[in-house]
């Protein structure tokens, strides 16, 4: 099983802000009738938000040294 440390979170959460920064400029440009878009970037940038979110989680899961596990 492949172990997520503090190098590959790390590198995942700026790969996936980057996306989400990219598809966010792609979004908000006006539309060109001569070239039309291919993606769906409102769903690109929620599929990036909801793996920031995932890592930041992890992140804290790095910091704490145990998976949290909520209220008892």
């Amino acid at each position: 099983m492949i172990e997520l440390g503090w190098w590959p979170t790390g590198s995942i959460l700026l790969v996936a802000a980057a996306v989400f920064v990219w598809s966010r400029q792609v979004s908000i440009r006006p539309p060109d009738p001569l070239r039309p878009r291919l993606l769906n970037h409102g769903a690109v940038q929620l599929f990036a938000m909801i793996v920031v979110i995932l890592m930041l989680v992890h992140m804290v899961t790095l910091i704490a040294g145990e998976p949290l596990t909520g209220r008892r």
